[in-house]
């Protein structure tokens, strides 16, 4: 288990790090501007959101992640609307996560919860524009939280999500990566069953945000998914593939572009970690978002071991935390919860 916990804050960490050069180009652009698709940790250039960071370092997809999970464990497992919020409160804190990265919903969100007065503009136009993948990019520990209980994961993304993106559509996205990741983590899972979680959190989130959250207007992220699997598993070279995905699906801001997109490229490359996040890394748009996913799903499956041994410490080092020491607080709290859980998988 702790393998893969691993394996999934590894893949998170990886796919946003190496996406952030990326970020706002399209896969021509990415080949012109570097000459080659980008396949490591590369130094964003002067023009990109990443501009200033080294190689390695991460941006805010991650970052959040991390800390969301880190007070998670810090709390000895308790998963609630408080300690979501102080997390959040406490990541916007540091600067090098969150001056130049934090997305529009969340920053909003961050700025209610320290008692600034937000202008009310009538609910509709911006309850639409929070329908983002700020909602996916950070909860995929909820998944290794919940090992093989997609229900828990989904009712614990939902208790995650909420804070910051109350609407159906960024619940559904987050509840598809938060089910995959779940599943992924039993010893029998593979890419079907991935899959077919992803799915199923989807339409559940889908479902259960309608009830707890605004209705927004939107491409179904439900739908979308399948789409992307459709493209996933036809003919072609995963290359020609990200490319159909991104022209169709998109992988952008909006969680029906980039939730699906992650679950597309993680069919296509089969699975693969280090593949699908490459996938994300060269699709173009928000690659950090949409590789920091595909990573967190397909690193779960996979474990560490599909990693360069070396990216481990490289990511600690230039971003002082602690991938290792959190995998063990997670693993701790999985443990307890699987013992304690009755269910059936999926």
């Amino acid at each position: 288990m702790y393998q893969k916990i691993l394996g999934g804050l590894l893949g998170g960490a990886v796919g946003d790090a190496m996406g952030a050069p990326t970020e706002g180009r399209s896969t021509k652009e990415i080949l012109r501007h570097f000459g080659h698709a980008v396949c490591d940790f590369e130094k964003p250039p002067a023009d990109s959101f990443g501009a200033g960071n080294e190689a390695g370092q991460l941006t805010d997809d991650f970052s959040s992640a991390y800390f969301i999970a880190r007070h998670i464990v810090d709390h000895d497992g308790d998963i609630s609307g408080n300690i979501v919020r102080e997390a959040i409160i406490n990541w916007s804190e540091h600067a090098v996560f969150f001056d130049r990265f934090v997305g529009p919903t969340t920053l909003r969100a961050i700025r209610k919860f320290k008692g600034e007065k937000i202008e009310d503009s009538g609910g509709l136009d911006v309850a639409t524009r929070q329908a983002t993948n700020g909602s996916g990019m950070k909860i995929s520990p909820i998944g290794l939280f919940n090992p093989g209980d997609l229900d828990q994961a989904i009712a614990d993304a939902v208790t995650v999500t909420l804070p910051t993106h109350d609407n159906h559509l960024a619940i559904s996205g987050a509840c598809a990566i938060a089910a995959a990741v779940s599943r992924a983590m039993l010893p029998d899972a593979d890419l079907y069953n991935v899959v077919q979680a992803g799915l199923y959190g989807a339409s559940e989130g889908e479902s259960i945000g309608l009830k707890v959250g605004k209705e927004v207007a939107g491409a179904s992220v439900v739908r979308r998914m399948e789409m992307a699997v459709d493209i996933a598993l036809g003919t072609g070279t995963p290359l020609e593939k990200m490319i159909e995905i991104g022209d169709i699906i998109g992988s952008g801001l909006h969680v029906a572009e980039a939730i699906p997109a992650a679950f597309g490229l993680f069919v296509a490359n089969n699975g693969d970690a280090m593949n699908s996040i490459k996938g994300g890394v060269n699709i173009g748009y928000d690659t950090d978002t949409v590789a920091t996913m595909a990573g967190a799903i397909a690193g779960t499956l996979q474990g560490a071991g599909a990693f360069p041994g070396h990216y481990l410490e490289l990511l600690d080092e230039r971003n002082q935390i602690d991938i290792s020491g959190l995998a063990a607080g997670i693993e701790k709290i999985a443990l307890r919860r699987q013992k304690g859980a009755t269910f059936h998988a999926r």
